[in-house]
């Protein structure tokens, strides 16, 4: 792995780790960290899998310089990728059949707590 590929994960990590902690500072229980589907079939992976209540949120994690630059770079590509992953997930854990579904993105530019975008598209 190259050193800007290491770099890159590891502040995808610590990304995810201050998700996570902001995720549950604000009552939402964290059921999966990088749920994949089925590795190589391109049914994609979600970075954190939370729920509140009756709430059940896929969230893309993204670390960059802007919050312009971290939305452009969730493509359609991906949305759909994470939309299909989500549904296997919700398929394998039937106890969360009857939740209300939603995917949020969790940006982190450089502070300390990141900007949650509930909602951030449909499928």
């Amino acid at each position: 792995m190259s050193e800007t590929r290491t770099r890159a994960e590891k502040r995808g990590r610590f990304a995810e780790n201050v998700c996570v902690a902001a995720l549950r500072l604000t009552g939402w229980r964290i059921l999966a960290r990088r749920m994949t589907a089925a590795r190589g079939l391109g049914l994609g992976e979600v970075d954190i899998v939370a729920k509140r209540g009756r709430t059940l949120a896929f969230i893309e994690v993204k670390a960059r310089a802007s919050e312009a630059d971290a939305l452009e770079s969730v493509t359609g590509a991906q949305r759909a990728r994470i939309a299909r992953a989500a549904e296997v997930y919700v398929q394998r854990h039937g106890e969360h059949a009857d939740c209300d579904v939603r995917f949020d993105v969790m940006i982190l530019t450089g502070g300390l707590w990141p900007r949650r975008i509930a909602d951030a598209w449909r499928p």
